[in-house]
Formats: structure tokens, sequence, C-alpha cells
């Protein structure tokens, strides 16, 4: 075996190895109750069996359930207060009530709370750290096994659509406990895992169908949109490898009837009572016309929330210029690029998720009488954002993109800079609070972990793991064949994202 081949196969875990140190250092660096609604999450998470249990019990108001205090006051004296440090006092052994979870009404599907509540315990600490390491590393290993499964003409627009739009919601939310880190999971690879499916033959079919439905129920199982969104992937896979032929059509029985599947789920979650009429509500302030030139108006905004122009956590964690500015350079620019080639399905794929991420945010918020900024968030929509990001890049030919070194360079310091930021920026806000100032977060320290790792260790590790992880893939795209023009090998062999002659 010679050193080139060895450094070939050490690449993949490296980088693996890296993004998954960087999704944990994310992990840690926010407290129990960090992420949004924590406090009806944790709850249903912690009550996602029938059975009364140490952790949950029935009392005799059926739409009450008695738990341990803290794991309902983990975010009491810090939500909404970007100044406030996450030093509650907790009662660590007492019990409180609650009406807020998913017992009552069964607003989310269960298949999130069942799987998470395994790792809940009595120890809030612990068992947070444990459930947005497993929502990390699944995220990290189904989109491993999907990337190793897809063509190779597959694996740059999964790649580079998650890089792309990762930072900084993706990352905070992927290493949370919410069940919408699920839905970027299922939204991140499952249009591409539908495509593969057509595409490959033999065993690595049946291992992207099987992948394919696993998706779907991780989608479908966390939120009720999230099985909507599942049926546009499908869509949009399926459109992206249409061909007139027998072939394709026994073939799409698999996808149709996971559409199928999707569309029960949905409507058998509460968050379907959207698309009824009987729940809209009617602004006082604004008519109907005045409220949709409103909402048309500031939509951009609510769409690339995302990006840090709206805050982490409940919404009170704001980023400073350079997170956004970098994000919204690198996500903009990519997104451009990738215009550049394109055939039919293509365009009707993207033209279908980008009607989506219009119409859906647009629809909830008239359904709801509410502006931009009130009520719906950035996060609703963001799967929808991660899919138009990786449809968009379909047809570029090679891993580069066909970007040169220095555009290759730009876009991972930009993304090396913004992740950091954006880390050290999460952590201050719940170590002293965003009214204190400085490089060293281990001074004035107000809150922590337990943990031998200082706040400043976690920020150096989790940059260092996101610019290896960076520098990694850089390499893999930086030889000379990889970064010279491809515009008359693009010209003469055809876009397709199928072509059989794409090196990546």
């Amino acid at each position: 075996m010679t050193f080139r081949s060895v450094v070939r196969r050490i690449r993949p875990v490296a980088v693996i190895a890296a993004a998954c140190v960087a999704l944990l250092a994310w992990g840690v660096s926010s407290p129990p109750g960090s992420s949004p609604d924590d406090d009806y999450h944790m709850a249903s998470i912690w009550c996602a069996t029938d059975a009364p249990t140490d952790l949950c019990s029935t009392t005799t108001q059926p739409e009450e359930r008695r738990l341990p205090a803290d794991v309902l006051q983990a975010a009491g004296c810090f939500a909404f207060d970007a100044n406030a440090a996450a030093s509650c006092p907790r009662d660590e052994t007492g019990t409180a009530l609650s009406i807020r979870g998913n017992w009552n009404g069964e607003a989310y599907p269960p298949v999130y709370y069942a799987v998470t509540h395994i790792l809940a315990g009595d120890d809030l600490s612990a068992s947070i750290v444990a459930i947005r390491s497993l929502n990390a590393v699944l995220y990290l290993g189904l989109l491993a096994v999907l990337f190793f499964l897809l063509p190779l003409a597959g694996r740059a627009p999964l790649v580079w659509g998650a890089l792309i739009t990762s930072i900084p919601l993706g990352v905070f939310i992927l290493s949370s406990v919410n069940p919408s880190s699920w839905a970027i999971i299922s939204a991140s690879g499952l249009w591409l895992a539908t495509w593969g499916y057509f595409r490959q033959t033999g065993w690595r079919k049946t291992a992207l169908a099987v992948l394919t439905v696993l998706l779907v129920v991780v989608g479908a199982g966390a939120r009720g949109d999230s099985a909507a969104y599942a049926m546009l992937a499908l869509f949009a896979g399926s459109v992206l490898a249409f061909r007139r032929d027998r072939g394709f059509f026994v073939q799409a029985l698999l996808p149709v009837g996971l559409v199928a599947v999707a569309g029960a789920l949905f409507l058998s979650a509460g968050q379907s009572a959207v698309v009824g009429g009987a729940t809209v509500v009617t602004n006082q302030t604004y008519t109907f016309s005045e409220l949709l030139f409103i909402n048309l108006k500031q939509l951009p905004q609510l769409i690339t929330g995302f990006m840090g122009t709206w805050g982490l956590g409940w919404l009170d964690t704001y980023m400073p210029g350079i997170v956004w500015v970098s994000a919204m350079t690198v996500f903009s620019g990519v997104v451009f690029w990738g215009l550049r080639y394109g055939t039919w399905r293509k365009w009707f794929a993207l033209a279908a998720v980008g009607a989506g991420m219009v119409a859906v945010p647009l629809y909830i918020l008239m359904h709801d009488g509410v502006v931009v900024g009130n009520g719906v968030q950035p996060r609703y929509g963001y799967p929808l954002v991660i899919m138009f990001a990786g449809i968009a890049l379909v047809g570029l030919r090679r891993a580069s993109l066909g970007l040169g070194r220095l555009q290759l360079a730009i876009v991972g310091i930009a993304l090396v800079v913004a992740n950091s930021v954006a880390l050290h920026v999460n952590i201050r806000r719940y170590v002293t609070g965003l009214d204190r100032a400085g490089i060293n977060l281990d001074r004035d320290i107000e809150w922590w972990w337990n943990a031998p790792v200082s706040p400043m260790g976690v920020w150096v590790i989790g940059t260092l793991a996101f610019a290896v992880m960076i520098g990694v893939l850089l390499a893999v795209v930086w030889s000379r064949e990889e970064t010279t023009s491809e515009t008359a090998k693009s010209e003469s062999a055809g876009p397709a994202l199928s072509s059989p002659s794409v090196t990546v």
C-alpha cells in the first residue's frame, strides 16, 4: 500500500472525526434548556412513555405531568435575556407540575421523543449532553453512509449543500435536543437518497432504498412539517432521476408509497392544524392585503435567518456581522455559481423547492395573522433551504464545483471564521452573558459544566476541529486537475447529474 493510498483512506475518517468534534463542541457550548422551546421538548422527552416512571408521573389532571423540577426550570433565569448567564438555581431533588408537553394534544409525532427518552435520566446535564451527542452523531453517520452509497455525481451537492447552510443555525440545532435536528437530518439527505436509489444498482440500490425509508421516518417522526418536507424531497429526488422507461415507473412505487406514508403522518400530527380554516387568525391591525404586502417585503429576512441575522437559542443570542455576512456571502456565491448549469429536471426540482421556501412561511404568517418577526422562526423553513442549496449545485461536475484555488480558499476561510465567532458568542452568552466582552471566556465565569475542559478550551477545540474538517475537504479538491477550468469538458459532456464521466 502506497503512502498516497493511505492518505486517501485516512481523509474520510479525518473529515468525519473532525466534524464530530466540531458538533460536539457546539453541543456543550450552551446549558440545558438553551434551544428554542426546550421546556416543552425536554418535558416531552422525559414523559415520552405512557406508563408512569421515576422521571415522569401522571396526576389527577389528564393534561398535567409531574417531572423533576430541574427539567422544567432549566431555562427560567436566562431565556430571552441575553445579558443573563445560565447560573440558574435549580432544585436538584424536587419535582414540579407542567401542562406543557407532547402528552397534551399530541402536537408532535412521537418517534423523536420515544428514541431520545432512552437517554433521559436523573442527571439532567449528562442526559442533555447525551441526547445532543446522539443527534450530532446520527446526522454525521447517516450522511456519511449516504455519501459512500451515492454515485460520484451526487457527493458534491451533499457535502457542499450541508456546509454552506450550516452556520450558525444548523450546527446549533443539530447539537441540541430540539426535534428540528432530525428535520435537518432528513432534509439534508432524503432528496439525494431518493435520486441515488433510482441511479444505483445491486446492493447499493437496496441500501439506498432502506436509507430513503429511514430518512422519511427520521423527519416525519420528529415534526409534522418535516413530513410535508419529506414529500417534497421525495418528489425532487424523483424528478432529478426521471427517465422515460418502464423501469423508472416500477421503481417509483417506493417514493410514491413513501409520499403517502409521509402525508398520513403529517395529517396525524397536531401541527397539521395549520392547513385547516378553523384555526385561521385575523390580524386586528392590518387588512389581509396589507398584511400580505408587509410579509412579502420582509420575507427574505425570515428565509435568510439561518445565517445569523436572527438570534440563536430563545432568539436572544444575536450574531455579529462577521458571522452573517460571511455565511451569506458563501451561501449566495456558491448557489449563484451553481445556476450556471442545469437541465429541465434540475430547474423543475429547484423551482418546486424554491416555491416551498416562499409559500410555507408566508402561508403560516397569513394563517396566524402575524408579521415577520412574530411566531414563525427561520428554523421552520430551514430544511427547505438546505434542499434548495444542494439542488442548485446539481450538474457541477467536480468536487471543487469548478471553483479556483483563491475562490476555495475564500470559502474555507469564511466558513471557519464564521463558525469560530458564532461558537465564541454562543459560549459567552451563557458563561457570563453578553454584557461582558473580551476573547477570554475563562474570565469571570458564572456558569459552566462540571467538566475538566474550560469554556476557552471548548472554543479552541471546536474552532480547530472545524478548521481541520474544512482543510481536509479543501485538500481533496486542491489539486491542479480539480481546479482547472472545466468549460470545454462540461460543454461536450453536458451537465447532467448522472453523467458517468463525473469524477469527485
